[in-house]
């Protein structure tokens, strides 16, 4: 059986995922060399905010569609400079 790549969706409509790197979750995350991370969406992103620019993807849960957390905090990290990859993960 073919394992095809979700769909998503982005600023030019519907895609596919092209991101092929993986994610690392915020408990198991390296003081370096962190390339993509997965966020709960109650995460505190303080200890970040130094380290964005060497995230290239941060991907942040979504637990239900109500919960507008996920939302504040991709807020939160561009406000922050983040100009990374942000997706959201669960229900939305």
């Amino acid at each position: 059986m073919t394992q095809t790549a979700p769909t998503i969706v982005t600023d030019s409509g519907f895609g596919h995922e092209t991101w092929n790197g993986g994610f690392t979750a915020l408990a198991d995350a390296p003081a370096n060399d962190l390339v993509s991370l997965d966020l709960p969406s109650d995460a505190d992103v303080t200890p970040l905010l130094s380290r964005l620019d060497g995230i290239a993807m941060i991907r942040i849960d979504y637990p239900s569609f109500a919960d507008g957390r996920g939302v504040s905090l991709g807020r939160r990290l561009r406000n922050a400079g983040y100009t990374g990859r942000l997706r959201a993960n669960g229900h939305v």
